[in-house]
């Protein structure tokens, strides 16, 4: 093992000299990247590895995700429509006011002219419904329905053009079906909803959707929209104070998470601060300790940002909120330093930290020797986080090494408190000494066995879930309300060509017909239902040409009952291309589910209307198979099962570590080394077997705290094996403080209403509580004592 030369003072102020450069690099870099350049990545498929993720899969993914997450969708509802579009109207002013970029549709123009973009293709638009109807209806019968029609222009969907040109209105009846796949209407150039009593108490509402510039996911950009939607409510139910005004969107639920995220790091982090503080000071009678240990921490969170955002160019937030674990890590360098340093003059603190070197180096490789496994995985979010917390670490120790000797140079006495908890360690009792080994040992065993076998793994992605109820219950009411399809879950069609995916698409709606028919999914939505696929499209017209406009078709049939010589003004047109949909503005609402062109290929998306049963999941991925080039999508089943999957490698990862950590603690106490590790490992089986017995699911966040445990326990272990007398006061004093300040860092986070903090939080508490009451029990007695 290469130790620095601490014993050569003048060296020591070189290496401190240089890392001072260093570190204010460090500073500057983080002070330009909080300044509003750092990319924080939110997204959990970035942390995804690239063999394990298909291309078109993800993009089809991002792209979804991408169209909802800056959209905000409102509805104000009123008891009528007058009162919810006024709302609406002093909603929508209050938003124009604001100086934000945001994207705002909530009126529309002549509903007439968007509608007519299909009107040359009238004779190649045809459900499957009307070509059930014109194949297996007379023409006569069919011809006695244009004529009263004709006669009755107000019954039925609304006809555009000439009733030669389309005498059983088959355009209108098209876009009649088109339509009602939403409930969303045109009301007085504004969009509207009516719902029936049964459904909501408010039976009108307002529809206004607005979509931000930036990320979604941005803080400042959340910290602005926020404020922009509360006064833009307060206007609308200052107009009519009887509204009701829903918000529903991916901002708001980012908005939501980084509001608790910031609430919990002022009531936890404040007040784990605050107790940590309290200890430190108590302890040493001074505040000197506290400022450089919280110094060292900060430079290595802030080399570690650094490094991660130049290698990765963006930092995860999952990283970062996993790598400000290092608080807890880093904590035992400088609790080391300090409890070695009290009761001695200041001027030995240098022959001090030469003697305690070899230890604390040991300490710090075997915390790496996990971290630096996980960049070996063949995980982009794990391989970040080791690169982060093995960086934090490595700066937060090379600043206890090179710093504290120059800045500690007051003295440090013994205190009461101090002398007190380094004097407890000799109440403890020695495994293997006496009686109370055997019940120890069984208790142990049956409470490992039993939570062993209780043990339930849930990696469910929707645990992860920790938006405010009422928010989640407006979404709930939304969905229901606009019969939204779901994201999660959808069909992806790819095809060597754009007819290819058209046509396979037809093929699927084919399919899912009788699912639809007996209630079991309520619909889908599909490019081919508004641009056919172009075979679909001459098929279509060669029906119409044949039944409607044929020598005895309808309109001939139809002529003779009328006694007019009728002739349509438009017979054929160029068929309705996709290309031309997709510049329209009839194409906005379903724009963002044509992939286009991908690798070799075109793909699609199909997204599918109530789907909330998991006996429909399975009925539905069945089915894709048999369509060619058709996949069935379940992200929520995806990312959960890549969570199960990380957990998985986590583990292994763990029992590499521990037979590395075993190694590195063997050449140093050769066969003494077990009774720095075992407690540890008994400690975090013992805290997984607690959490099954108190029914909590095991998760990829109970694993990754073990990792920590690991890091944390084993150094307990260093540090007093390499003093194994239960009569020194400064080794136990080191090992508890620095378990005290763990547990107030992340034991607290057991309160969080984060589920997965709330689970890490938890398995630290349990694990570092264990680790710290196990330690000296397993410590050799000295020569004295036996």
């Amino acid at each position: 093992m290469s130790v620095p030369a601490l014993s050569n003072q003048a060296s020591t102020r070189l290496l401190a000299k240089i890392w001072l450069v260093i570190v204010l690099a460090f500073i500057g870099h983080n002070i330009y990247l909080w300044s509003g350049h750092l990319q924080l990545d939110t997204d959990i498929l970035a942390m995804l590895p690239q063999d394990e993720r298909d291309p078109t899969v993800q993009n089809a993914t991002r792209q979804l995700s991408d169209s909802a997450s800056k959209r905000v969708v409102v509805l104000i509802g009123g008891q009528d429509w007058e009162s919810a579009s006024a709302a609406a109207d002093a909603y929508a002013a209050s938003l124009a006011q604001s100086k934000l970029p945001l994207t705002l549709r909530y009126t529309m123009g002549d509903e007439s002219e968007w509608l007519s973009f299909f009107t040359p293709h009238r004779n190649q638009l045809l459900s499957a419904t009307q070509r059930q109807q014109l194949a297996n209806t007379s023409s006569d019968q069919l011809a006695q329905r244009a004529v009263a029609a004709l006669y009755q222009p107000g019954i039925g969907m609304p006809r555009l053009g000439e009733w030669q040109d389309d005498p059983l209105n088959l355009l209108g009846a098209w876009l009649g079906e088109r339509a009602a796949e939403s409930k969303v209407r045109i009301k007085d150039g504004r969009l509207a909803l009516r719902t029936s009593s049964a459904e909501s108490t408010e039976e009108n509402y307002a529809l206004l959707t607005l979509e931000q510039s930036g990320s979604a996911f941005s803080i400042k950009a959340q910290q602005a929209l926020i404020p922009v939607l509360d006064a833009a409510k307060a206007a609308a139910i200052k107009t009519q104070p009887k509204v009701q005004v829903l918000s529903v969107g991916v901002p708001l639920h980012a908005a939501a998470a980084a509001s608790q995220a910031e609430r919990e790091v002022h009531t936890i982090g404040i007040g784990s601060m605050i107790g940590i503080v309290l200890l430190t000071v108590f302890a040493f009678s001074a505040i000197r300790p506290r400022i450089l240990v919280t110094i060292s921490i900060a430079i290595g969170l802030l080399a570690a940002i650094s490094v991660c955002t130049l290698l990765f160019g963006r930092l995860h937030l999952i990283t970062l909120v996993f790598g400000a674990s290092l608080v807890g890590v880093a904590e035992n360098y400088g609790s080391n330093y300090f409890s070695s340093r009290q009761g001695r003059p200041a001027a030995e603190r240098w022959a001090m930290l030469k003697t305690q070197a070899p230890v604390m180096w040991l300490a710090m490789l075997t915390t790496a020797i996990g971290y630096l496994l996980l960049a070996l995985t063949p995980f982009p979010g794990l391989r970040q986080i080791a690169v982060f917390s093995a960086t934090g670490l490595l700066a937060a120790f090379v600043t206890v090494m090179w710093w504290f000797p120059l800045f500690d140079k007051g003295e440090m006495n013994h205190t009461r408190l101090s002398l007190w908890i380094g004097s407890r360690r000799r109440l403890w009792p020695s495994v293997g000494r006496n009686r109370l080994t055997l019940i120890f040992s069984l208790i142990v065993a049956i409470t490992l066995l039993w939570g062993g076998l209780s043990i339930k793994s849930n990696d469910d992605v929707r645990l992860l879930q920790s938006s405010p109820p009422a928010l989640i219950a407006q979404q709930i009411k939304v969905s229901k309300l606009l019969d939204l399809p779901s994201p999660a879950q959808f069909y992806l069609i790819r095809g060597a060509s754009i007819e290819a995916v058209l046509q396979q698409e037809e093929v699927l709606k084919a399919k899912l017909a009788p699912l639809i028919a007996k209630g079991s999914l309520s619909g889908y939505q599909a490019i081919s239902d508004w641009a056919p696929s172009l075979a679909q499209q001459a098929e279509n017209q060669a029906l119409v040409a044949r039944v409607v406009f044929g020598e005895q078709g309808v309109l001939a049939k139809a002529s003779m009952a009328l006694d007019e010589s009728l002739t349509p003004a438009l017979k054929s047109a160029a068929p309705l291309m996709i290309a031309d949909w997709l510049a329209a503005p009839v194409s906005e609402p379903l724009r963002h589910q044509w992939l286009g062109r991908f690798e070799n290929g075109y793909a699609s998306v199909m997204l599918l209307r109530g789907v909330n049963k998991p006996e429909q999941l399975a009925e539905l991925a069945a089915m894709a198979p048999s369509v060619a080039g058709v996949r069935w999508v379940d992200k929520v089943a995806e990312v959960s099962t890549v969570m199960g999957r990380y957990r998985v490698l986590m583990a292994w990862v763990i029992a590499l570590s521990y037979l590395l950590v075993f190694a590195a603690l063997s050449y140093r106490f050769g066969r003494q080394a077990w009774r720095a590790l075992l407690p540890t490992l008994l400690a975090s089986g013992l805290a997984l077997a607690l959490l099954a017995l108190l029914g909590q699911p095991l998760q990829l966040f109970n694993i990754l705290a073990l990792l920590l445990i690991l890091g944390m326990g084993v150094d307990y272990g260093i540090f007093l094996l390499e003093n194994p007398d239960r009569h020194e006061t400064r080794p136990f004093l080191s090992v508890t403080l620095a378990a005290a300040s763990t547990l107030l860092a992340f034991g607290l986070l057991a309160l969080s209403a984060t589920p997965a903090l709330h689970a890490f939080g938890l398995t630290m508490l349990l694990g570092i509580g264990l680790s710290w009451l196990l330690t000296p029990a397993f410590m050799p007695l000295t020569t004295s004592e036996k």
